[in-house]
């Protein structure tokens, strides 16, 4: 997810939220790099795993940490 949010950030618009889809879990070392870069760029992330959605927001996850 990482290297999907990174080239999201340069391919896109400022202002706009990034959605990634992926088959697998999220592991705690991406969702705590998204939780980060969510907080410094101040965009919305949306990532869709193969149990939840997670939507990254201001630092924030939607799953209060649990995934």
């Amino acid at each position: 997810e990482k290297l999907a949010i990174a080239f999201g950030i340069i391919s896109t618009p400022c202002g706009t939220s990034l959605r990634i889809i992926k088959n697998l879990r999220v592991c705690s070392d991406c969702h705590t790099v998204a939780k980060f870069i969510s907080k410094i760029v101040g965009r919305d992330i949306i990532i869709r795993d193969a149990s939840r959605f997670h939507h990254f927001q201001d630092g924030l996850c939607t799953c209060g940490d649990y995934w």
